[in-house]
């Protein structure tokens, strides 16, 4: 069954004064580009995202926003540096002295100073961010899988439908390609007969210009091919795992064969077939840009 490209999953985790949300966007790309948006104190972090990012998804950007609100641990961590506000009242109280201000240093006078606070975190701490961090990418790239998976279910009946109008105007084709040439075979010998009244029409060479014209104009084997094309197709729809690039594949194959029936074709009936699968092979890239 195909998968989406496209598709939007969300999860939330918190654990010993960790929050975290995570909102995960996959969009269309050739390949697998995973772009990853996260505070900078988590950083190091990235790359263990991207490990296991990488190992659901097989194709499309994938775009990972991670939002962290650790408060409460934020309080929980929060350090003093108690020799060094010791250093800034000694100096405080010198440079009072030495400029004649009055006034008493208090408590409020240190506060400016905000390299006296800092927020420590333990080995412990860091393991249970992650963990909190993992338990929510889990849950966005699961419903993020979801929802291409039911887009693909989508995808992949719209396809089904498309690929068997496809082999009903590949068989109409198959049908009307025999009469074609009895047809231009009845057309010119009308046409010399006309223009040689009561002379004798030579049947030899009649014969010999039909047989240049079906030759010349012979589809069978884009028929064969177009056809094979299509069970392909069709098995891949149902195949299990990605399948975008194979599909794309082949459809430039049945595009091929299909602009070669056109160019050799110079029936009326034909030709209008022809324009109607090159409407249902457009419809079918469409869809194939979606399709991981």
């Amino acid at each position: 069954m195909l998968h989406s490209m496209t598709a939007f999953g969300r999860g939330e985790a918190g654990a010993d004064g960790y929050r975290f949300t995570i909102e995960l966007r996959t969009l269309n790309h050739r390949f697998c580009d995973i772009r990853i948006k996260l505070p900078r104190k988590y950083s190091d972090f990235e790359e263990d995202i991207k490990k296991r990012v990488s190992s659901k998804f097989s194709r499309g950007r994938i775009e990972v926003s991670v939002l962290a609100d650790d408060t409460l641990d934020k309080v929980q961590h929060l350090t003093v540096d108690t020799e060094l506000a010791k250093t800034y009242k000694r100096l405080l109280l010198i440079l009072q002295e030495e400029l004649g201000l009055e006034g008493d240093l208090r408590l409020e006078s240190l506060l400016n100073f905000r390299d006296l606070f800092a927020f420590q975190e333990d080995e412990e701490s860091r393991g249970k961010a992650w963990r909190a961090v993992e338990t929510a990418l889990d849950q966005a790239v699961s419903n993020c899988l979801l929802m291409r998976k039911e887009e693909g279910e989508a995808m992949t009946s719209d396809l089904s439908r498309r690929l068997h109008q496809l082999e009903v105007l590949t068989g109409e084709v198959e049908t009307r390609a025999p009469l074609v040439v009895q047809d231009v075979r009845d057309r010119l010998q009308k046409r010399i007969q006309d223009l040689l009244g009561e002379a004798e029409l030579d049947e030899a060479r009649l014969a010999q210009e039909v047989a240049f014209f079906a030759e010349k104009s012979d589809i069978n084997e884009e028929l064969v091919r177009l056809q094979s094309h299509i069970r392909q197709f069709s098995d891949l729809l149902e195949a299990e795992g990605p399948r975008g690039r194979q599909l794309e594949f082949l459809l430039q194959e049945m595009h091929r064969e299909v602009n070669t029936i056109g160019s050799k074709t110079n029936d009326l009936e034909i030709a209008q077939k022809v324009i109607q699968m090159k409407t249902e092979l457009e419809r079918f890239r469409e869809q194939l840009q979606n399709v991981e």
